[in-house]
């Protein structure tokens, strides 16, 4: 019996096939691969065919929004500027009334001021407005009430007007130059008398009269001063 084995092998021997696992791994990725970009493929599609009435959609419902916040904020400047302007009207009385002791009394105010101008005839128991229309811006001397004008040739003529609350002349001062007499400074004078004025006395330097007005004095106290002012009862 031989024992030895034989040069060639009595069955040909099986070929090495390469592992199934790793094509098996590769297969799947490409499947997800594909099926991504079909996926992605697929929403742009949708995207474009869905994307014209979703703006739309939008859009309408944007402007009504936009229209009721412009509206809310207009309503609510309007709401909060009332508040306001009461507050600081209240304010303003508050302490307008603070500052003003209780017992106090208001300074009357003239109906006609310093700068009113009209042009009547100056004259007793007329308007200062008068005075400032036939003379100009008046010169303040002493009290408050009374105002000096300048007439005259050169401004010799100092006309003192006295006025009352009302604006109404209660009493004239009147300085002429010193060349005048006594007869001129007489005229001069007389000429502020009211237009109804009628003489009813006449002693010395005083000289009475009656008017609508009231009863007036012209008090030559000087040469050329007089003094034009109604009588005191």
């Amino acid at each position: 019996m031989n024992d030895q084995f034989p040069d060639q092998p009595t069955m040909p021997m099986p070929i090495a096939k390469p592992p199934r696992k790793r094509r098996t791994r590769w297969l799947v990725i490409v499947i997800l691969v594909g099926v991504v970009l079909m996926l992605g493929i697929g929403v742009g599609v949708l995207g474009k065919i869905l994307g014209p009435s979703r703006s739309q959609v939008s859009s309408a419902t944007a402007t009504p929004t936009i229209g009721i916040a412009i509206a809310t904020q207009t309503s609510q400047s309007a709401n909060t500027a009332t508040p306001t302007n009461t507050a600081i009207a209240t304010g303003t009385a508050t302490q307008a009334t603070s500052t003003t002791p209780a017992t106090q009394k208001p300074t009357p105010t003239p109906t006609q001021p310093l700068s009113s101008i009209t042009h009547g005839k100056p004259r007793l128991g007329g308007l200062f407005s008068d005075f400032v229309g036939t003379y100009g811006t008046p010169t303040p001397q002493g009290d408050s009430n009374s105002q000096n004008f300048w007439t005259g040739p050169n401004q010799t003529i100092d006309i003192n007007v006295l006025r009352n609350e009302q604006g109404g002349v209660t009493q004239l001062n009147i300085l002429g130059p010193n060349s005048w007499n006594t007869p001129q400074t007489q005229s001069y004078c007389g000429q502020f008398l009211p237009d109804n004025a009628v003489q009813f006395n006449s002693a010395d330097n005083i000289t009475n009269y009656h008017s609508s007005a009231g009863d007036i004095v012209l008090n030559l106290q000087s040469s050329s001063v007089c003094l034009l002012s109604f009588a005191k009862l």
